[in-house]
């Protein structure tokens, strides 16, 4: 007889979800279903509704059937936590579109603090290796084509049964493909010799900053994230060619990180970090990240316009991270002057008609103010994002056009962080405003 201990069978959770709307940030779960499989048999299977705490849209109950008084009386998402953490540990992660259904329940438990972490598998993914030439992928089309019915569509046990039934025929039809896609997607990184996986498998998918060490505890490089997790893997790819990028990846043997709530506390926190701890792998802050500026000069005819230039004088010209931003800066400060029905194609028309109107010296005079009044270091003011959790905001603290502090507050808790001040701190929230369409700015009087 064999001494050799039997191989454990891979589970399968096979999940699906149904929530208040088709985005992780701002809406919540108000169903889940949970199915065990081994690959032979269900071992395990659980539903239950949820209470999103939160008003379930027309168009939802209308898709899915379930409405707010469905959910009145139904557990909340920290009740039914232990129970999708004990039923999901140690398996496979699988639905179908595998994205949406993981980082909707990666969300809710990060808002309870928790980070859940589970190996992922892609029905639609599989389907569209293993069965190829159908014209749609979506679970109620393929299952149609394939005779597989569904007891109740848009629902998430009914829908969950469904795919169980989908995976099983992938598993018949190409018996090899499941192991052969959850091999890929462990092929995609290839971790550092020194690195715990447990410390890789820790890191969330939220946006941040991230600090690599090597083995003595010496900081080699910080980096910021929109999603913590992809980046990081970045750095770990199996087929990387620089000799700097392989080098620093042999000599990582611990990460860590600090969420940020949003990629725009991210890159000011980063910026400060690397002023701050000046790590070996990271180059220095160059002022060629933000080439581009805007300059206000006087054409022959005596006329005041805003022309695009690579001219470095940081004192007195707006600083733009690509061409495009710093059109749209330019057009927009034209559009206060020349009115805002006007496109870029029709300036030169419109401020001719002004000119005429109003006399050379009252135009150049109100595109000097414009120009002037977004060049001004004498406003204080703030903004507000996201913070890291559903209840907390992050405020961000600017002085004279400079940002100084990154503020997180609750109800509960308050955290802040003083922020080293410069022309690079400037220019990447110049930048900021453009890139990510910042739109609450209140302006405070004074900053505590």
């Amino acid at each position: 007889m064999s001494n050799e201990p039997s191989k454990q069978k891979t589970v399968y959770s096979i999940i699906d979800i149904e929530t208040t709307g088709g985005h992780k940030n701002g809406n919540k779960i108000t169903e889940i279903a949970i199915i065990n499989f081994d690959g032979e048999k269900i071992i395990e299977e659980w539903s239950s509704l949820i209470n999103p705490e939160r008003n379930i849209p027309k168009a939802i109950t209308y898709l899915t059937g379930i409405d707010n008084q469905m959910v009145a009386k139904a557990p909340k998402f920290f009740e039914v936590a232990k129970k999708i953490v004990q039923m999901t540990e140690g398996n496979v992660f699988v639905a179908h579109n595998v994205f949406f259904d993981y980082n909707f329940i990666k969300h809710e438990f990060a808002d309870l603090g928790y980070k859940y972490q589970r190996e992922k598998l892609c029905t639609v993914r599989l389907a569209r290796k293993s069965l190829p030439g159908h014209k749609s992928y979506s679970l109620g089309k393929i299952c149609q084509d394939l005779g597989i019915e569904i007891e109740a569509r848009h629902r998430a046990l009914g829908d969950a049964k469904a795919t169980v039934e989908l995976f099983k025929h992938i598993q018949k039809v190409s018996p090899h493909q499941v192991n052969e896609i959850i091999s890929d997607e462990g092929k995609k990184i290839s971790l550092p010799p020194k690195l715990s996986r447990a410390v890789y498998d820790s890191i969330p998918v939220t946006p941040g900053v991230y600090y690599f060490y090597d083995e003595s505890g010496e900081l080699l490089y910080v980096g910021k994230a929109k999603e913590l997790k992809k980046r990081i893997s970045s750095h770990f790819r199996p087929d990387m060619k620089r000799k700097k990028d392989i080098e620093l990846k042999n000599k990582v043997a611990h990460v860590d990180y600090k969420e940020m709530g949003s990629e725009v506390a991210a890159l000011l926190f980063e910026c400060h970090e690397i002023k701050k701890l000046r790590p070996p792998y990271n180059r220095a802050m160059n002022r060629t990240r933000f080439p581009y500026r805007l300059v206000l000069q006087k054409r022959q005819s005596g006329e005041f316009v805003i022309n695009l230039t690579k001219t470095i004088d940081e004192d007195t010209h707006m600083t733009f991270a690509s061409r495009l931003i710093a059109e749209k800066a330019r057009d927009a400060l034209y559009r206060a002057v020349l009115g805002f029905n006007y496109g870029s194609l029709n300036f030169d028309q419109a401020r001719c008609n002004i000119i005429d109107k109003l006399g050379v010296d009252h135009y150049n005079s109100m595109l000097e103010k414009v120009f002037t009044k977004n060049l001004s270091e004498s406003v204080d003011y703030e903004i507000e994002l996201p913070g890291r959790h559903n209840m907390e905001k992050c405020v961000i603290q600017i002085r004279k056009r400079n940002p100084v502090k990154i503020i997180f507050q609750s109800d509960e808790d308050c955290e802040s962080i003083d922020l080293h001040s410069d022309q690079d701190m400037m220019r990447i929230l110049s930048s900021c405003f453009q890139k990510f369409k910042i739109k609450k700015l209140f302006l405070t009087e004074n900053f505590q």
